[in-house]
Formats: structure tokens, sequence, C-alpha cells
């Protein structure tokens, strides 16, 4: 049996939910979202939720800016569906060799009317007493940033495109993508029978290379696993902490409104060749060794009065990486009728309200200077050796920053 859809988003993650509501919004006709399993399965499962404004590339922090305030009035934007958006603030901690690196972040983002400013060590350590600061040359701090809930904000687009006539379709994986004699997109094929649209979406995130290698193309996007450690603080410790990008140590913590919990991730990307899959499908919540003490170690240099506090939770997320830590936003001059939104590399949570609202008029053909920006991560820039390289980096922290 087949039917027919204006457009089909493939991945049910973040991206792929936030895709199909903008698209419904500018009542793009029939939608279908389609999800091999369950929302929320990938990567956008298991991540922290930072949402920040910090990067050292102007249309990053442009593009994060915009999410930001979106995730802001969140509710209000959509439908009164909750993101999870925590504003508890944002500090940028760097070493002595950074320093100059965060003044002209600062300095960039502030000509952005972006909300941030260098602190003195004294007043971080006023607000957030149990910080351990003796190796911290300076830092910078966002009061309007936080953290989310990355499955809780999926549903939220989910379940508002719904309201709008999306059909969402779960358990429902795509076996095959059909293209017409010219090589346009004709249908795809799922265990449930046949869909034909001229319109695909690919946003399956770290399964992106394996998802097109049937149609003939390559996409550089490695699955990779990352990992999560959650601490009980002490009750003298009660208080939430704001959140603490630690680009001394090269990790990320933040606390969980209400509960004593801390959870601290990764953000050194020397780890990565040691957590790659070959196939995404290999991932089955594996924790690889060592990490854990790693994370604990970083976690109790931080918050020292953390030393002897009990690990409550220990476990692992996929991101699908490119080799800049970029994402790959763009349609395909190969097969005309697919658009892609994937390799997001750690960063496709917070970037998801805005990646949503600019993909959709990217896909329905509309132009302006902030849909020209995704140009920035088209396909082809990897043959045409021309990576995204922001104007400054941060010595250790690469692309992720």
């Amino acid at each position: 049996m087949s039917e027919t859809a204006d457009i089909v988003v493939v991945g049910g993650g973040c991206i792929g939910a936030a895709i199909a509501l903008h698209l419904a919004e500018r009542k793009a006709g029939k939608i279908i979202l389609l999800e091999k399993k369950q929302l929320a399965n990938g990567a956008s499962g298991k991540g922290i939720g930072i949402i920040r404004t910090h990067y050292t590339h102007p249309i990053l922090a442009e593009l994060s800016h915009r999410s930001q305030q979106v995730f802001h009035n969140f509710k209000e934007r959509f439908g009164g569906y909750d993101s999870g958006f925590n504003p508890c603030g944002y500090y940028v901690l760097v070493s002595e060799s950074d320093v100059e690196t965060l003044k002209t972040v600062v300095n960039m983002h502030q000509d952005m009317n972006i909300k941030v400013s260098l602190v003195d060590l004294a007043e971080v350590q006023a607000r957030v007493p149990q910080l351990n600061l003796s190796d911290v040359a300076a830092v910078a701090y966002e009061p309007n940033s936080g953290y989310g809930n990355p499955p809780q904000t999926t549903l939220a687009f989910a379940r508002r495109a719904a309201d709008l006539g999306v059909e969402i379709r779960t358990e429902t994986p795509v076996l095959e993508v059909k293209l017409d004699a010219a090589a346009r997109v004709q249908s795809v094929v799922t265990p449930a029978g046949e869909i034909m649209t001229r319109s695909l979406v690919d946003c399956v995130g770290p399964w992106a290379k394996k998802f097109v290698e049937h149609l003939g193309l390559e996409f550089p996007v490695t699955p990779i696993v990352e990992h999560v450690v959650v601490v009980k603080r002490p009750i003298e410790f009660a208080q939430p902490h704001p959140v603490i990008s630690d680009l001394v140590n090269l990790c990320y913590s933040r606390s969980d409104g209400n509960q004593p919990f801390t959870r601290i991730g990764n953000s050194d990307p020397k780890y990565h060749p040691q957590f790659r899959l070959e196939d995404a499908d290999d991932f089955h919540k594996q924790y690889y060794p060592n990490i854990a003490e790693d994370l604990y170690q970083k976690l109790t240099h931080r918050f020292p009065s953390l030393k002897d506090a009990e690990i409550a939770e220990k476990y692992s997320g996929i991101w699908g990486i490119t080799p800049d830590y970029q994402p790959i936003i763009d349609k395909l001059d190969a097969v005309p009728g697919f658009y892609c939104a994937v390799g997001f590399s750690g960063h496709g949570y917070k970037l998801s309200p805005v990646i949503g609202d600019l993909m959709s008029q990217f896909i329905l053909g509309e132009t302006n200077d902030f849909v020209d920006k995704l140009r920035l991560f088209r396909l082809n820039r990897f043959q045409e050796n021309d990576l995204v390289k922001p104007p400054v980096t941060y010595g250790k922290a690469k692309g992720l920053r």
C-alpha cells in the first residue's frame, strides 16, 4: 500500500521534530515525521541539555542567541508546551593561555547584543563558594543561559506539530529511499508501505552516514559515544549551581533543578577516536573504560566538596560528529528533493528552535540574509577543503566552542 506526502521528515529527535513543526506552521501541506524507534531515541535522548551562546564563530553565536530567545518564551511560542528550560546562568572558565581568546569572544558577543560579561574571580567565588578557581585565570558569565531537557523539548515540538496536523509515526524505520529516472526523490519505503514524496528531510543524526549509503552518497558523520556522570551533592551543598563550562579541564557540569544532583559531561575531543563507532546501530548504551573516573576527577577538582560524594548514575549517549564539529545543513544537487540537517556534533539541542525555523524556510524556497547563512554548513565544504573555521579558537576545545 502506498500513500502520498508533501514532505517526509526522517528522524524523531529535537531537530526533526522542530523542522516538522515549523513546516506545519508555514502550512507546507501533508507532513509525515518518521522515527524508527521512539521520539528522542538518539542524540536527543541523553544529552545534558546545555543552552548557551558562547561560540567562537559569529554565525554560531547568532544562531544560538536566537534559539536562546525562543527557549525563554517556549511555552508562549509553542502552544503551552514546556521545554524544561532553566535559565540558571552559565560560567565559562579559562586558563591563562586562553584569556585573550575569551576577551575577544566576549567583545564579539557584546557587539551582537548578547548579554555576557567578564566577571571578577571574587564575584564568581562569592556566588558559588564551592568552586575551586585556583587554576582559573578569567571567567565570562551569561545570565540568560542555562539548560533544558532534550527529551521533553523533543516531545513538546512533536506534540505541537501533531496539533497542527503533522502525522508522527514511531517504530517506523525507513528501509529505502527510492529515486526516479532523473535521480529525484520519489518515495520512502517503510515496513508499513511506501510513501510517495518529492521532498525528504534527513534528520537522522548519528545514523547520517548509514542512511545515505544506498544512494551512493557519503556523509562524513562519525557516531561517537559520549558519557555523563551524575553525583549526589551533600546536604551542605544542596543549593543548585549555575552551569559551569570548564575550558581548563574540558568538561561541563550543571545541577538538576530542585534535586541535589550535579551532572558532568566530556568536552575533550581527544577522547573521540576512542569512543567512535563504525555503525550507529552498534550503540547499546555502552560505557568506555576509565572515562567515568576521569570525569569524576575533573568534577571533584572543580568542586572539592564533592570529593566523597556518591555517584548516583553513569550513562552514555550518542553523537554524530563531522570533521570540523559543525553540522551539515543543505539540499543535495545530486538528489533533488533531498534535504539534510545532520552531524550537529553536540550542538543540535541548543540550536533546534532556530534550525527548525530556518530549515522550514530553506525547504520552502524562501530566501533572506539569515537563511543564506546556512551556506556555512553546506555538504561540499568538505570536498572544497573549506571547513568551518572561527576567527579565534581556544587552545584545546577546538570546534566544540
